[in-house]
């Protein structure tokens, strides 16, 4: 396992490290990255910033995000506690897992168009097909907070449909906490500081934990 820093350098490291394992496979084999890491590690971010510096010549990149797989708010309000799926949401049973493990493996057999949701935050739920993993994508960085994990049926991205693991570590646990709970605000999960720090300790914090507790072996750990 290697341990990298993220600096502009490195993001650069890292796209030229994929370009060059992907001229290691025949034409048509996509490579396919998860990308993992603690709520508020950046990985959203990282993941943005690798696939624009390896699209700067072609587009050949595309992120697809865990997030987008997130339950809708109507699924979770059928549920037998309401208030208790929509105060825990981001927990691993209030995503649909079963498509998200069928999506990526799509991606990773076909090199025709394959479409994913996104997360709206705005309105708070998925939007359907709102991602083209295209046939000129040949690069794919799936980043989610689960997308190491070593439990069924998590485990079959990270075992046999992704070809390297990068976890996401802080190397500021402190700025980190204080970007979770900037984003809890500015989306309007909580009203204020104190409430964002109630979801964090009530919700994430148990989220982060599983994830750090069940994954895989990254191949690599990039400080943020």
């Amino acid at each position: 396992m290697s341990v990298t820093e993220t600096t502009t350098t490195t993001v650069n490291e890292l796209a030229q490290h994929l370009l060059a394992l992907l001229g290691k496979y025949p034409a048509g084999r996509r490579v396919i990255v998860a990308i993992a890491g603690g709520p508020g590690s950046g990985k959203s971010h990282i993941s943005q910033l690798v696939c624009q510096a390896v699209n700067k010549a072609e587009d050949i990149a595309v992120v697809v995000p865990m997030d987008g797989f997130h339950l809708p708010r109507a699924h979770l309000l059928a549920m037998e506690d309401p208030e208790h799926a929509l105060r825990r949401r981001g927990a691993p049973w209030t995503f649909d897992v079963k498509g998200f493990v069928a999506a990526i493996r799509d991606v990773h057999k076909n090199s025709t168009v394959v479409n994913v949701p996104a997360f709206d935050h705005a309105a708070g739920d998925p939007v359907f097909d709102a991602i083209a993993v295209k046939p000129q994508h040949r690069i794919v960085l799936v980043e989610g907070l689960y997308a190491h994990v070593s439990e069924e049926p998590w485990a079959q991205v990270g075992r046999s449909l992704a070809d390297e693991l990068w976890w996401i570590q802080p190397a500021d646990a402190e700025a980190s906490y204080e970007r979770l709970v900037g984003r809890h605000v500015a989306a309007g999960l909580a009203p204020d500081r104190r409430a964002a720090e109630e979801r964090i300790a009530s919700n994430d914090a148990l989220n982060g934990a599983y994830a750090e507790q069940t994954r895989l072996v990254a191949t690599r750990t990039i400080l943020n």
